[in-house]
């Protein structure tokens, strides 16, 4: 089992999945009616969930439904973070190939996206997480060179 890089900042594991069944719920939503405003939509919440969580709609609505699941389970804070970042990039990335007239492409892109947001609401497995710490390990190997 991979250890995971700690960070003073914690957030509660059933919150991130129900914010994850939210995100998949919002690409799919792209998918059947593919409007730049869910893409704009994902990318501002990505953004807020990254640098300042009290900024996203998504963070905030899981944050009211996770109260009802009983006690938190905190796990670290980074990996969540980073993934958030990816899904910054992947959201950019679509909503620039949508604006392209890409659509297909855009959401080829979303559709990577929900299936990563399901992984992490039905399973608990979360692919930026697992990159996390798959990039922390690789640092560390390159810190103990010479």
């Amino acid at each position: 089992m991979p250890s995971c890089p700690i960070s003073a900042e914690r957030i509660n594991e059933k919150q991130a999945r129900i914010a994850g069944a939210i995100t998949c719920m919002a690409a799919l939503s792209y998918m059947a009616a593919p409007s730049p405003l869910w893409l704009l939509f994902l990318l501002l919440d990505f953004f807020a969930r990254a640098f300042s969580r009290r900024f996203s709609l998504i963070a905030r609505l899981s944050g009211i439904f996770a109260r009802f699941l009983g006690k938190a389970q905190v796990v670290d804070a980074a990996p969540k973070k980073f993934a958030a970042k990816i899904g910054i990039a992947m959201s950019l990335g679509a909503l620039l190939l949508h604006m392209a007239g890409l659509v297909e492409g855009a959401k080829a892109l979303i559709a990577v996206m929900a299936l990563c947001a399901f992984l992490e609401a039905a399973f608990s497995y979360c692919v930026g997480c697992k990159l996390y710490t798959l990039l922390r390990k690789f640092e560390k190997g390159f810190g103990k060179t010479a």
